[in-house]
């Protein structure tokens, strides 16, 4: 083993740092939002929305890392409490645009005081710097295993095989 290669245990002690972490921004993300019946995959689109509006359905379901069909339930519970409004897109005639409504803005700046809480226990843990090295790194780390999917979907779309 080369000095530059992880070993197996260091490379365990990794993964179950980043599983822990996920699960733990997901747990404190999932009862932070109880107060407004809210899934973490709701306020995400949500706030995918806010920072991007009049995005088609498909857009927004990969933004989101989520399958268009579990999308289309997010937006349709959305839309009937009145936080995202759908239209026409002004890109293409055949496609819907969403964009939050004045009382989905409303209710998810409600909500970020409260997830985004989450960025103290960040900021208390690591500096600044820190964090923009552990920005950069989870970046490089994201593109690398993304290159793995992708070729691993590839592999199954062309054999056949589903995912």
């Amino acid at each position: 083993m080369s000095g530059d290669e992880m070993s197996d245990g260091a490379f365990n002690s990794l993964m179950d740092g980043i599983f822990r972490l996920e699960r733990s921004i997901m747990r404190i993300g999932t009862l932070r939002l109880t107060r407004w019946g809210m899934t973490l995959s709701a306020y995400t689109a949500m706030r995918v929305l806010d920072g991007q509006p009049d995005l088609s359905l498909a857009q927004l379901s990969r933004r989101c890392y989520v399958q268009p069909q579990t999308m289309t339930r997010i937006i349709s519970s959305l839309t009937e409490r009145g936080y995202v409004a759908r239209s026409r897109s002004p890109h293409s005639e055949r496609a819907i645009s969403l964009r939050l409504t004045n009382e989905g803005v409303t209710a998810l700046r409600e909500m970020d005081v409260e997830v985004l809480q989450i960025k103290d226990s960040f900021t208390n843990a690591l500096t600044v710097e820190q964090l923009g090295q552990l920005t950069e790194h989870l970046r490089t780390a994201v593109r690398a295993v993304e290159g793995d999917l992708r070729e691993i979907l590839q592999v199954a779309k062309t054999s056949g095989t589903t995912t």
